[in-house]
């Protein structure tokens, strides 16, 4: 059955976001590992591209291992449920979390969750909360995060496959590393690892 542009458009911009969040990526990780650019990427997902390549359907389904038929004319959620393939997100409740501005973080990462959530504003989380804490960005990290993102971060934890390690060090500020091998959170001299981000919000 043919289907309209506009329900096109609304089927991959759903099928991105329901992709990313499924399958334990962030839209930085993505776009590191398919080449669609950051930007490209945010601009569909706020519906500000009307027709989206087909060459990019075309990365988005390889990354995935989804058909370029059923991101462009689907509702991957829903096959997914029917298969009774559960999302992770599932039936997990939210946790209050708390939101550390980037110029306090390094001088608060020893302090325990209890005694920050009383110091700080708070955001809600859906996961593993065990040592979560919210970094409010106030200066550009590298050519990802920029003024205002919040990085969701599980501290002093090694990352998984797919997963951001960020660092601090004296000389380079906040960095991270993607991890796509068993070495990529190792820390160099000077370096500190400061965790794994397991969730990204951008403004």
């Amino acid at each position: 059955m043919k289907i309209s542009g506009l329900q096109r458009k609304e089927n991959i911009i759903n099928n991105i976001e329901y992709l990313i969040k499924s399958r334990g990526e962030t839209k930085a990780s993505f776009a590191n590992r398919t080449g669609v650019t950051r930007a490209t990427l945010y601009k569909i997902l706020e519906g500000k591209v009307s027709n989206v390549q087909h060459s990019t359907i075309i990365r988005i389904a390889d990354f995935f291992g989804v058909s370029c038929e059923i991101i462009e004319n689907s509702d991957l959620r829903h096959i997914e449920l029917i298969e009774k393939t559960l999302s992770p997100e599932g039936d997990k409740n939210p946790a209050a979390i708390p939101v550390v501005p980037q110029t306090e973080f390094i001088s608060r990462l020893e302090n325990r969750i209890g005694y920050l959530v009383t110091q700080y504003p708070l955001t809600w989380y859906f996961g593993e909360v065990s040592n979560v804490i919210a970094l409010r960005v106030e200066k550009n990290i590298g050519n990802t995060f920029r003024v205002g993102d919040m990085l969701i971060i599980k501290r002093k934890t090694p990352p998984k496959k797919k997963q951001l390690a960020l660092f601090f060090s004296e000389e380079k500020g906040f960095f991270f590393r993607l991890n796509s091998d068993s070495v990529s959170y190792m820390t160099l001299a000077g370096e500190l690892l400061i965790g794994t981000v397991v969730e990204e919000r951008v403004i």
